[in-house]
């Protein structure tokens, strides 16, 4: 990844974390915060500002633990994604934004969700793109946590077992282990082929259980996108449990797989149409 202009912001435990700004107009009211996924897919990322249909200014912040600092692949304590999100909307607030609206792809869908159940107020608007909310749910493709770029455009693999049992520890108040890698991932921030996750690193992404009304009351204030051919969701499925839980629409984009919905003129043409 080179070009990127890169900036910094500072959390509150005096970390300085790394975003850069894919998309400024003059005098936008509207800031818009992208919260990626288990893989950071810059590229995507970059096409989604450059269909976006907003008059907003579009900011991407690298989630800790995958940026270039020292310390790459995990976290100080579970749950410190929340506190680092919460931070940057704040920072991002101290702009005079009139609007700050919060948009998830895949993984990162599932940090909206703990946003959210914290306070469902920390945004204006929540965007949820080809969401993966919790591996247990059972509208994912069996191999929905191991994907390979031989087949798809999606390439990470998740130590299913091993969270299972560093999982059972943890709710035994056994955290020794929490630093162990679960997960490999591209790296898409250094030259090294592969990122190693944590265990608490990986379940600071995750609810443990997702509330049944937690969206029910923000649902005017909520938009979910799915690709008809997405990898990792099964998206008539998917479709089935968010409205049974939640009474919220999923919009299914036709012909479109995890990653390339981004930036898929269908999704902006029915966001910006909101």
């Amino acid at each position: 990844m080179t070009d990127i202009k890169w900036s910094s912001y500072m959390t509150r435990d005096f970390t300085r974390l790394q975003y850069t700004v894919l998309k400024e107009r003059p005098s936008s009211k509207e800031a818009i915060i992208m919260v990626h996924g288990i893989t950071a897919e810059y590229h995507h990322h970059e096409a989604f500002a450059d269909q976006c249909l907003r008059e907003a200014d579009i900011y991407f912040p690298v989630l800790r633990g995958y940026d270039q600092s020292p310390r790459r692949g995990d976290l100080e304590y579970i749950g410190q994604y929340d506190d680092d999100i919460f931070d940057f909307i704040h920072f991002i607030e101290k702009k005079g934004y009139e609007k700050v609206t919060l948009a998830g792809h895949s993984m990162g869908c599932a940090n909206l969700l703990r946003l959210i159940k914290k306070n469902n107020s920390a945004a204006s608007e929540y965007l949820f793109i080809a969401p993966f909310f919790h591996p247990t749910l059972p509208v994912y493709h069996d191999d929905a946590t191991e994907q390979s770029t031989d087949r798809t455009d999606v390439d990470y693999t998740v130590f299913d077992k091993k969270v299972m049992l560093l999982m059972t520890l943890y709710k035994m108040n056994i955290h020794r282990f929490n630093k162990r890698t679960v997960a490999e991932i591209p790296d898409e921030f250094n030259k090294s082929e592969k990122l190693t996750l944590s265990f608490r690193l990986l379940i600071s992404r995750f609810l443990e259980k997702i509330p049944s009304h937690l969206l029910t009351d923000i649902k005017d204030r909520v938009s979910i996108y799915v690709g008809s051919e997405d990898e990792v969701l099964l998206h008539d499925k998917f479709k089935r449990y968010v409205k049974e839980q939640w009474n919220v629409e999923v919009d299914i984009i036709q012909g479109v797989d995890h990653n390339h919905i981004l930036h898929h003129p269908q999704l902006h043409k029915m966001w910006a149409g909101k």
